[in-house]
């Protein structure tokens, strides 16, 4: 069943966005114009996503669907961890459950064609938490691994420091994960995963204001002491509603009667690993009261299958088994069918709108002016993440024509090379000071207009506080 699994998200969740999708989500388009930067960090994320989105766009000779192969490349290798990971805890059967079970949660089948820093945690946590396992139950070398994995955790997306904080609760209160601490292995390994963060952790030091103004952008309005209880909450029940099909497939194995299965390894580290993140997220809401988006849970669950199958007493007879293949084998078609349904309703989601035809439109609309290829592009993160990721000469993003947050689009890129610039009719249109906007054309997509406008190369003004390299 596990390679049928397999088969179904390599084929299905790879062809369906390739035939149904007008755009690439916005999320990975966004990605790619980071990327081409290459840069040891974003004013959102750490710089992982980027990196890997980029690379594999460039291997595979600039085919754009080559980021769905990646996304579901990434739940694949996370399937793997978790299978080789519940093989440490409990039997053969329910190890493959604890994977099989993961195709009802929302995080695993619904979301995965969108690649970007939420999914690259995936497999990033998975291999962190396996290593960790093996580790911890007498393989010492594999500190070096987690050390790894634990990296990557933190250069996917900062959140990857509640699985580390997790560990470290693990590891100071757990006696058997106490002698953690005396083995040169666990040092070894730290050293290495630190080693790994160095030159993002210098550009943060500069830089930090910018994530941190992002984490803050989320809070809509002013908060009340409310806040404080309503918006741990209402993440707790949107993350937790993700799992509601998987709760559903573990009652068709479920039998009271049923003996529980011998567990190998402390049932507490599992639970730690799985249940951490999500309290110490809370904490964060109760204490702070911001707003938290329910996709930022989208790691927490990676050992949810396995949990089940470790707490709960269930039948695994061949019966049962062929029952809960059928009961899965629906579910899967019909969250597929339901993703397509969805998404051919084109206004209902960001990757219905033609991306492409608005990035062609505004490339003939820079040509008629000036005869030379698009360079810069300038808007919000939306509209310049079409125009980059469809624009035949991929111009550089220089988002909300900031150069903080955009540092490549530098004084001189900007002399040399000009730009355009692309705002919604009657919507907020960065204007900053210095740079002579002049009308270019309107271009109409999807029954939405879009102003256009220009400065010519060698005519620009200096963009302030614009980057110096």
């Amino acid at each position: 069943m596990l390679g049928l699994l397999a088969a179904w998200h390599a084929l299905f969740w790879v062809l369906a966005p390739m035939l149904v999708y007008r755009s690439l989500p916005l999320d990975t388009l966004e990605l790619l114009g980071w990327g081409q930067a290459w840069e040891w960090g974003y004013y959102k994320h750490p710089p992982l996503g980027a990196w890997l989105g980029e690379a594999v766009f460039q291997a595979s000779g600039g085919w754009l669907p080559s980021l769905y192969l990646l996304a579901q490349g990434c739940v694949l290798l996370c399937g793997l961890y978790v299978w080789r990971l519940a093989r440490l805890v409990v039997d053969p059967v329910r190890a493959a459950l604890a994977v099989l079970l993961l195709e009802g949660a929302y995080a695993y089948t619904w979301l995965t064609p969108n690649f970007n820093m939420n999914l690259l945690q995936l497999p990033a946590w998975a291999g962190f938490s396996y290593h960790l396992l093996r580790a911890l139950s007498g393989t010492p070398r594999h500190w070096l691994w987690a050390g790894v994995w634990g990296a990557a955790c933190l250069l996917s997306k900062y959140s990857g420091l509640l699985l580390l904080a997790s560990t470290l609760a693990l590891l100071l209160v757990d006696p058997r994960a106490r002698t953690a601490w005396r083995t040169p292995w666990f040092y070894a390994g730290c050293l290495l995963g630190a080693s790994l963060l160095i030159p993002h952790a210098l550009w943060l030091l500069d830089h930090w204001r910018l994530p941190l103004a992002y984490l803050q952008s989320f809070d809509a309005g002013p908060k009340t002491a409310v806040s404080h209880l309503e918006e741990p909450l209402r993440f707790l029940v949107g993350s937790l509603a993700g799992l509601t099909v998987t709760g559903l497939l573990t009652l068709t194995l479920r039998d009271r009667g049923a003996e529980r299965p011998q567990l190998r390894l402390p049932l507490v580290w599992v639970t730690v690993l799985l249940f951490g993140p999500l309290l110490l997220s809370c904490l964060y809401g109760a204490f702070s009261g911001s707003r938290m988006k329910s996709t930022w849970a989208f790691p927490f669950f990676n050992l949810a299958g396995l949990w089940l199958c470790a707490v709960l007493p269930m039948d695994v007879s061949q019966r049962r088994l062929r029952r809960f293949a059928t009961t899965l084998g629906v579910t899967a078609l019909a969250i597929g069918g339901l993703h397509l349904a969805y998404k051919l309703g084109a206004d209902k989601s960001k990757t219905g709108f033609d991306g492409r035809a608005l990035a062609e439109r505004v490339e003939a609309c820079w040509g008629a002016k000036t005869q030379r290829p698009l360079h810069i592009v300038a808007g919000d993160h939306i509209l310049t993440s079409y125009v980059n990721g469809y624009a035949t000469t991929r111009p550089w993003v220089w988002i909300n024509a900031d150069s903080e947050i955009a540092p490549w689009v530098t004084r001189d890129r900007l002399r040399s090379l000009g730009a355009v610039r692309v705002c919604r009719v009657d919507g907020p249109c960065a204007n900053p000071a210095g740079f002579d906007w002049q009308p270019a054309c309107t271009v109409k997509v999807d029954a939405q207009s879009f102003e256009v406008s220009w400065f010519a190369p060698d005519s620009a003004g200096a963009p302030p506080s614009s980057s110096q390299r």
